[in-house]
């Protein structure tokens, strides 16, 4: 890897101020697409790899493994400082950034340190890679996300057959939920959804396309294995809903009775938008869509599948 001079370095400190900046500013937010979203959160990776190699550069007459170890450290230092910031702005801190802030500078030494050239190639090897499998690692759950996001877009109309094991992750909630193949209305999975016994236990879908409209109402197949029926609730929501701080009349709610087997559960889209009392909800910017149940006296499982817009 040759060593950059001249106008080069120039450009990369200006990346480098370019980067720290949007560490604070700019990016997504909840209901950014969630490609963008796990793209952003790895720029932590691509960001310290360039601060690191700016480093090194800095401290060409320093040994490998003393950059190796310096850059380490004030990784750690800084990568942590950066997360309380964020935390203390509004932005989340996660200590998956500060993993990836490690793993970015431990990149930008092990393989751009001009240094490097004075160890051995056994031991540069046996250094590079932990670090290229810990990168990798990072961005996997990336990749993930991106292949689901395509499939999701090919899939609209139907937001959710749980037919690919990416599936599940487009929900999240309190309930332990995963794509099970014995109980199915079409294809040849569900969404197993394990209730608790607490407070409003249930899942919601929070990564699909957003733009609902012309679309006359939403369905979905719910499966109830015991024989007593059970309360199901079901609630939608857009992204204007956090500016009316998260009311219960700003959004649409409704309730269904579960009988035995396979229940259709079929919401018109017209409802939903004259549900808010004082605005129409915003059928093009649909941000969630969840059901849950009220306090349960034991566990119970329910599968879900089809769930889709109707024409």
């Amino acid at each position: 890897m040759r060593r950059f001079r001249g106008k080069q370095i120039y450009i990369l400190w200006f990346l480098a101020l370019v980067a720290a900046a949007l560490l604070f500013i700019g990016g997504p937010d909840s209901d950014s697409l969630r490609s963008f979203r796990y793209i952003w959160g790895v720029g932590h990776l691509f960001c310290f790899a360039l601060w690191a190699y700016l480093y090194v550069d800095w401290r060409s007459d320093q040994p490998f493994m003393r950059q190796l170890f310096e850059v380490a450290i004030l990784t750690f230092i800084i990568g942590g400082l950066v997360e309380l910031i964020q935390g203390g702005i509004g932005r989340e801190a996660t200590w998956q950034d500060l993993g990836n802030d490690l793993v970015g500078g431990l990149l930008g030494v092990v393989f751009f340190a001009q240094s490097r050239k004075a160890v051995s190639a056994w031991q540069l090897k046996l250094l590079q890679l932990p670090v290229v499998f810990m990168a990798l690692w990072s961005l996997l759950p990336v990749g993930k996300v991106i292949v689901d996001d395509i499939v999701a877009r090919q899939q609209f109309p139907l937001l959710s057959g749980f037919e690919t094991s990416l599936e599940s992750s487009r929900w999240s909630g309190s309930a332990k939920r995963k794509v099970h193949h014995d109980i199915y209305f079409s294809g040849r999975s569900s969404l197993q959804i394990k209730l608790t016994t607490q407070m409003y236990s249930g899942i919601g879908l929070k990564d699909f396309p957003a733009d609902w409209s012309g679309y006359r109402a939403v369905g979905l197949q719910v499966f109830n294995p015991d024989q007593q029926p059970l309360q199901l609730h079901f609630r939608i929501h857009d992204q204007d809903h956090r500016k009316h701080k998260n009311a219960y009349g700003d959004r649409y709610n409704t309730s269904f009775e579960l009988r035995p087997g396979w229940n259709l559960l079929q919401v018109s889209l017209d409802k939903v938008a004259h549900a808010p009392k004082k605005r129409l909800l915003d059928l093009t910017r649909i941000a969630g869509m969840g059901v849950f149940v009220g306090k349960l006296e034991q566990p119970r499982i329910l599968y879900l599948d089809d769930v889709r817009l109707i024409p």
